[in-house]
């Protein structure tokens, strides 16, 4: 009986490890948390249900504003060359650094969205993100 228990510790141990919560979550949630540092989200992928969701947006940077704009879906885009306002389905628009804002978006539509800060030099740097939008509940 004791080798079984054994064996069984040793091949669940690294089940165990495996399901960490170092990546994002794919269960979707109606509230999100974001954070803006200089040039990435915090984290860079979210999930919500279809309809309304709430962000809560925290822009960390000491020096930079920072925004959260929702991309058309099915558009792509990895430049500020690329960027044009008619892009974007929905914005949290530029918010100082220090500030946290709750804001709520609807999005119907389940799918895959980019989601970038649109300001100047900020997507060219890194600041992408995706977010998953599922069937409603």
């Amino acid at each position: 009986m004791k080798k079984l228990i054994a064996a069984s510790v040793l091949v669940t141990t690294p089940l165990l490890a495996a399901c960490g919560n170092d990546g994002p979550s794919a269960t979707p949630s109606d509230s999100i948390e974001v954070t803006a540092e200089d040039f990435k989200f915090g984290p860079a992928e979210w999930h919500v249900y279809a309809g309304t969701f709430t962000l809560t947006f925290h822009n960390e940077s000491a020096a930079m504003e920072h925004e959260w704009a929702i991309l058309n879906q099915g558009v792509s885009i990895s430049t500020d060359e690329e960027f044009e306002e008619d892009l974007v389905l929905t914005e949290l628009e530029k918010q100082p650094p220090g500030t946290t804002i709750s804001e709520s978006f609807t999005i119907d539509e389940p799918g895959e969205y980019q989601v970038i800060c649109a300001l100047e030099g900020h997507l060219s740097a890194g600041m992408i993100g995706k977010l998953v939008v599922h069937e409603a509940a």
